[in-house]
């Protein structure tokens, strides 16, 4: 994060920040007019052209961040609602709302309402709005597991990039960010097993809490090695552990409301998930921290719980240089403007691609010295100079990180590295005659020869005539040139090598790899541990799918050769029988492992990597902190010990090798709109536009999925995308 600090007397010539940029400052810092970045500081943008040039400039971020002012600022009861008289979570439970329609029918998404709140706090042209495009995603309707009484109900909002004046986007290209808006106190489902009555009326109170907001927080210390943990990770990557070795919270009015309870089975917690040092409002010597305040119900043979999220403002001593450099660090956003971080070659890195933006008061010049010469092509630094409202050592050099932090590769760097933007390519409502039309060489057009997607997106073309998206893709694919080389991710062993075909067209498998990784060998943030593992100290499971047969298990290099081996009774697969969990092959990161087939090892669909992640964890952290057990995990210790026992009994069984989860189409009913409950006499001639029990978060819950990203950062909620349907005018 901060890797030097020089506090320099306020100079007698200054640096003048650019004329594009907008600032509150009264005294310019001197000569920058051969500069390109574009630097906005305490910007109050008054006229349509002034907006229209922030919001182009900016528009990789923008939809980022008004969805971050969305998960601090609860507008659900305004956005979300039903649509008949008298209809409401008391009235409509869940599992009617997933199915017959349902909610397609009879809830809105207010998106005028959307666009007022947002031109409203983000000072938004009109062109901005008349951009946005929005689209609820049924699929992923979910439990709230935070709050076990109100359900998710997310929102995609689209916005299509339009060109500039240093470059253009290929026609197609939007960016898409998933807002998670609640709805309230939706009745519980026979099937979900849950009783809120003992919760419900203690968070009603913790709201109540929250809208005080009586706490208080301090600064106990920073030890040394927290300082170099948030040098090397950044103060938002730590744990919750950390955190709270750092700050003390005081919560006596929780404490008090709780105390009475824990007699009657209700656990409380209370967590430090967060701390934000850039909010606007806040001085030069303060920040908030995010505090979970949350209870849980043990009563109960399914424990329920309940939480609320509370901002607590700390003050810490600004001439501490420690958090004076994090202070100015936090409040200071340097951004790139084609593609986002995450998909910028930083090797190639130059002024004109950078984006400075502050909005805190006390920052009144900003300048960008220099950017660090890297051969790290996902990584880099600038050096700021900044200039504050201080009376003495208000002049500040300070060396800001940007990229993506530590990654690791699934195919080679140099490949990857020349095909870094990697856009995402959306496949909604595709079905499998739209794919039988498609000419994979329409790819080329996006300048790219890498490209992901499909993490927690449902899909309907494995299967012929399918209509419905009644499958939910549960890893991500990785689409490069047929052949390609696949490497290790971190250093681990290879415990599986087999071939799975089908002559079902789009069902293929390929060739499959199965990956062991120590927990010791990833290079996750103290925070993805505890989020994404949660106590699992062991090992995970990475799984490959879709690799050429030929190239990956008859590797004469690894000594590896195909066999023939008995898949049930009717079925044979070709199986390295040499590779088995008591005799792996061990692999350092970064060495080919296999290699891309080409289209028939994907059942016709262009050539990709499809990559699981299977956390391998005991138990499912929620947003209170709170643990429940992984129940239904498709690829643990005991599944991989059955993959040795069936080898040795010369028959086979496969393991990793699962790429959708999937349900079963019903029939579409009418229904009462006031309570959903259907009519059996009243079939519709509908098809169901979801499915419940399909949503990614109920699978990461209980089965310890999660997105392969984390390993790769390929992929984030601002990489650039497009519509395999769209563009292809399907």
């Amino acid at each position: 994060m901060i890797k030097k600090k020089l506090f320099i007397p306020l100079l007698s010539t200054l640096v003048i920040v650019p004329a594009l940029a907008v600032v509150s400052c009264k005294n310019p810092m001197s000569n920058t007019q051969n500069l390109k970045e574009k630097i906005y500081l305490n910007y109050s943008l008054k006229t349509e052209n002034e907006k229209k040039e922030f919001e182009n400039y900016n528009q990789i971020n923008m939809l980022s961040e008004i969805n971050q002012y969305f998960t601090k600022h609860d507008h659900s009861d305004e956005l979300v609602k039903f649509t008949t008289p008298g209809a409401s979570g008391e009235t409509v439970e869940f599992n009617n709302i997933m199915k017959n329609n349902y909610a397609s029918k009879y809830m809105k998404f207010d998106e005028v309402k959307f666009k007022e709140i947002i031109k409203d706090k983000f000072n938004l042209s009109d062109s901005f709005l008349n951009r946005l495009k929005f689209e609820v995603d049924y699929t992923n309707i979910s439990r709230d597991y935070g709050n076990n009484f109100d359900i998710i109900f997310p929102i995609r909002v689209k916005l299509p990039l339009v060109g500039h004046n240093n470059f253009k986007y290929q026609d197609g290209l939007f960016i898409e960010q998933t807002f998670n808006f609640k709805v309230k106190n939706v009745k519980a489902s026979g099937f979900e097993y849950i009783d809120t009555t003992k919760i419900k009326p203690i968070h009603d109170e913790l709201v109540k809490l929250k809208e005080k907001n009586n706490f208080t927080a301090t600064v106990k210390s920073v030890s040394e090695e927290t300082k170099k943990l948030v040098d090397e990770w950044g103060i938002h990557e730590l744990d919750s552990k950390q955190l709270g070795s750092i700050f003390e919270v005081k919560t006596e009015e929780f404490d008090k409301l709780i105390k009475d309870k824990k007699s009657t089975g209700i656990e409380s917690k209370i967590t430090i998930t967060d701390v934000d040092l850039s909010d606007p409002s806040l001085s030069i010597s303060e920040g908030f921290l995010k505090v979970r305040l949350a209870v849980k119900d043990n009563s109960d043979k399914n424990p329920t719980e309940a939480g609320v999220t509370v901002w607590v403002k700390f003050e810490f001593d600004k001439k501490d240089p420690f958090w004076k450099q994090l202070k100015l660090d936090e409040s200071i956003k340097v951004n790139t403007v084609k593609f986002t971080e995450t998909n910028t070659d930083f090797t190639q890195l130059n002024k004109s691609n950078l984006l400075v933006k502050s909005q805190s008061k006390f920052i009144k010049e900003i300048n960008v010295e220099s950017i660090d010469k890297t051969s790290d092509y996902r990584n880099s630094g600038l050096l700021l100079k900044v200039l504050t409202d201080e009376s003495e050592n208000n002049v500040v050099k300070l060396h800001k990180k940007i990229g993506v932090g530590k990654y690791t590769d699934l195919y080679t760097s140099e490949f990857t590295k020349n095909n870094i933007q990697a856009p995402n390519f959306a496949t909604e409502k595709l079905t499998q005659e739209n794919l039988k039309s498609i000419n994979k060489d329409f790819f080329k057009q996006f300048d790219s020869e890498l490209f992901s997607g499909g993490y927690a997106r449902s899909r309907g073309f494995y299967g012929e005539k399918v209509k419905t998206p009644k499958f939910m893709h549960i890893g991500e694919d990785y689409i490069a040139n047929d052949f390609q080389p696949v490497v290790m991710p971190y250093d681990g062993e290879i415990i599986a090598a087999y071939e799975l075909t089908t002559n079902v067209p789009f069902e293929s498998v390929g060739t499959v790899l199965v990956a062991k990784i120590p927990v010791d060998n990833l290079s996750w943030s103290p925070k993805e541990k505890e989020i994404y593992l949660n106590d699992n100290k062991n090992h995970i499971y990475v799984s490959f799918l879709h690799l050429d047969a030929q190239r990956t298990l008859n590797n004469a290099s690894l000594g590896w050769s195909a066999e023939t081996a008995q898949l049930g009774d009717k079925r044979t697969v070709k199986v390295v029988k040499s590779v088995t969990p008591q005799n792996p092959k061990k692999f350092s990161k970064g060495t080919v492992i296999g290699y891309l087939g080409n289209n028939a090892s994907n059942g016709g669909w262009m050539s990709h990597a499809h990559i699981n992640l299977y956390t391998n964890r005991p138990s499912y952290l929620s947003e209170n902190y709170f643990s429940s057990k992984t129940t239904r995990t498709p690829l643990d210790d005991k599944r991989v010990q059955s993959y040795t026992a069936s080898i040795s009994n010369g028959k086979f069984s496969t393991i990793g090798n699962i790429g959708v989860e999937q349900k079963i189409v019903g029939q579409v009913y009418k229904v009462d709109p006031k309570t959903g409950v259907e009519d059996k006499k009243m079939k519709l001639s509908e098809i169901p536009l979801y499915l419940n029990g399909l949503s990614m978060l109920g699978f990461e819950k209980t089965k310890g999925y999660a997105n392969p990203n984390l390993m790769y950062k390929l992929r984030d909620d601002r990489t650039v995308s497009f519509s395999v349907k769209e563009v292809n005018k399907l």
